[in-house]
């Protein structure tokens, strides 16, 4: 037993968006120019990240769902293929592939990192296997030499999801184009390291498929509102696709050029915090934290725990589900906000009907995703709240038991 602490009054939230004056005044900059929509903004931010993760190409769109969808429309992805993903990641990693009218298979993942396993890629390449599209979970760098090196030997390409890892680095170099691959999702959502509201970016290695991307992502029009209308001359547009409305725009984009200048330091003291849960829950035998390599660098975008198999099953009588959900409710009482990240899509219900998974397709996945709690972590946590999440969880399990 563990000594109880008294309850905070406010909740403490899983996570809180690092939005200051800068922002407020960019975002006014931007509503003071008259252009409000993609224009010279959106063009520098896109300069400006493509620096940062090392690409030689950055396109801004609505969101990181929007760039893996046109990722996989470049790559040609159609009816008949197949696209390898993880099975423990967020449903737009499977759901874009559905959108191209191809098939989702769902490969298991390590139980050290959670990312996708690649020994479980390799056995599900056959002749219909078009892309392998590996997700950096919670931030922590996938194996992505040896998918490389599977799609290489296959004739399939490699396109990162990198909705969690702006900052996630594998030997030295950013994850994403600069370690190889055809393409990168990025996302800025509200609750990401990196945020402009909503947004996204996807980077590319080759030019074509940037203005592949480009042209798909507004409408199929070979000219965007910017070229047309400011004042460089006129240009009259055609359709060459039929294309989708995923463009960012200059207010997402002048928010993103403030958080950009503000990663390092946000990143450093995420580390720090993720280094004080990992230092407070390391004597405890109930509790697991998921592992990066250490030839990687850790974005710490989400602070993953998970409950051992032991404890979370036969010891208090509750099957894994039950446990962990237990544990987020009681968490919950104590004012401490939690969450699951994520559920095991072979189990879903979509895909259950539809492509006739089952949970016992991605076993680690599932074993995974019915114990992992996520905690909070931002960079205005102080060390004394992650102090409490941690006394908090030992007196919830104990409660438990």
């Amino acid at each position: 037993m563990y000594q109880k602490v008294p309850r905070r009054d406010s909740l403490l939230r899983l996570h809180s968006h690092d939005f200051g004056p800068a922002e407020e005044a960019a975002v006014l900059e931007v509503l003071r120019s008259g252009w409000l929509t993609r224009g010279p903004r959106t063009q520098q931010f896109e300069l400006e990240f493509a620096a940062r993760v090392a690409a030689p190409h950055a396109l801004g769109l609505n969101s990181c769902t929007a760039a893996l969808h046109l990722a996989l429309l470049c790559g040609g992805v159609g009816p008949g293929d197949e696209v390898i993903v993880p099975a423990l990641t967020f449903a737009a990693t499977a759901n874009t592939v559905v959108h191209c009218g191809a098939t989702p298979v769902f490969a298991d993942v390590l139980p050290d990192s959670q990312c996708i396993d690649p020994a479980s890629v390799e056995r599900l390449i056959n002749g219909n296997t078009k892309a392998i599209v590996p997700v950096h979970y919670g931030g922590i760098a996938c194996e992505i030499p040896r998918l490389q090196q599977l799609a290489g030997q296959h004739g399939l390409f490699v396109s990162e999801d990198c909705a969690h890892a702006v900052e996630t680095e594998l030997d030295g170099r950013p994850v994403g184009v600069a370690s190889g691959s055809r393409f990168a999702s990025y996302s800025f959502y509200a609750t990401k390291n990196l945020i402009t509201a909503e947004g996204g970016m996807l980077c590319c290695r080759d030019e074509a498929d940037l203005e592949r991307a480009r042209v798909i992502g507004l409408h199929g029009m070979s000219r965007n509102a910017w070229k047309r209308y400011s004042g460089e001359g006129f240009q009259l547009y055609d359709i060459e696709a039929a294309g989708f409305k995923y463009n960012m725009f200059d207010i997402q984009a002048a928010l993103g050029m403030v958080q950009l200048a503000k990663l390092n330091a946000n990143h450093a003291r995420r580390t720090e915090l993720a280094a004080l849960y990992a230092s407070l829950l390391a004597d405890d035998p109930r509790i697991e934290i998921p592992q990066a390599g250490a030839d990687s660098v850790h974005a710490h975008h989400l602070m993953v725990v998970r409950l051992s198999e032991d404890w979370s099953g036969s010891r208090v009588g509750l099957s894994r589900f039950e446990a962990r959900n237990t544990v987020i409710s009681a968490l919950r009482e104590e004012m401490v906000e939690s969450y699951v990240h994520y559920i095991s899509l072979p189990g879903t219900r979509f895909y259950r009907e539809q492509y006739g998974t089952a949970p016992s397709d991605c076993p680690v996945a599932q074993s995974v995703s019915e114990r992992v709690i996520s905690l909070p972590i931002y960079p205005d946590m102080q060390d004394s709240d992650v102090e409490y999440c941690c006394l908090k969880l030992r007196e919830v399990l104990d409660g438990v038991e």
